[in-house]
């Protein structure tokens, strides 16, 4: 699209040039009935000019400041403690009180009386810990199930699987799910048959009182 000669000589003159923009006007139409000429004008912030504005404004910031002040508040109950035997937690909000339910006493192992956050991993501690046939089957093919939600993998040991939560799912390093079980130690005594049994205690004790 190529400008009017007059329009392009102002544009590239830049904002110095003073002359105005030629008008071309209908000879029939006659003399403008105005002159008009364009200038800047400055108005202090007390000038009748903008006195809608602040109303406006005053109106909008009232209305903000009613809805706030409206905000329904919590709640408030006499001070009492968490009915769950053993659990001393004082609460003085209904909707305190019920975050720490579900937190850590709606999900507990009934075995070992272990919180979790979800039935989800309730339901896996209870698989991997108290189950007899999973530490069967755990030594003969991958059996520990990947903590997320969606993640359909699985692992022969959960160090292999923590491994796999803190790289491919960005858990912290120091992420736990596992307690390291107690192994259990050689008994005290072992029965051959017969009635017969030898023991592995010292035999220090003995001796002396011989």
């Amino acid at each position: 699209m190529q400008l009017p000669s007059a329009l392009h000589a102002r544009l590239v003159a830049g904002p110095g040039a003073t002359e105005p923009l030629p008008v071309a006007r209908d000879p029939s139409a006659g003399a403008a009935p105005f002159l008009f000429a364009a200038r800047r004008v400055r108005f202090p912030r007390e000038h009748d000019f903008f006195e809608d504005g602040d109303v406006q404004r005053h109106l909008y910031l009232q209305d903000v400041l009613t809805q706030v002040a409206e905000a329904p508040e919590r709640p408030r109950v006499p001070e009492f403690t968490c009915q769950v035997a053993g659990c001393c937690q004082v609460f003085h909000a209904l909707e305190d009180y019920e975050h720490h339910y579900h937190t850590l006493h709606r999900h507990v192992c009934s075995f070992c009386k272990r919180a979790f956050p979800s039935g989800r991993l309730l339901d896996t501690h209870i698989l991997e810990w108290h189950d007899s046939l999973f530490q069967i089957l755990s030594e003969r093919q991958d059996m520990y199930q990947c903590l997320v939600e969606g993640c359909t993998e699985k692992f022969r040991t959960s160090k292999d699987r923590k491994d796999h939560l803190v790289r491919r799912h960005l858990y912290p390093a120091d992420f736990r799910f596992d307690k390291p079980k107690k192994t259990r130690g050689v008994p005290s005594t072992i029965c051959f048959g017969q009635g017969a049994s030898r023991g592995f205690k010292s035999t220090k004790k003995r001796n002396k009182r011989q």
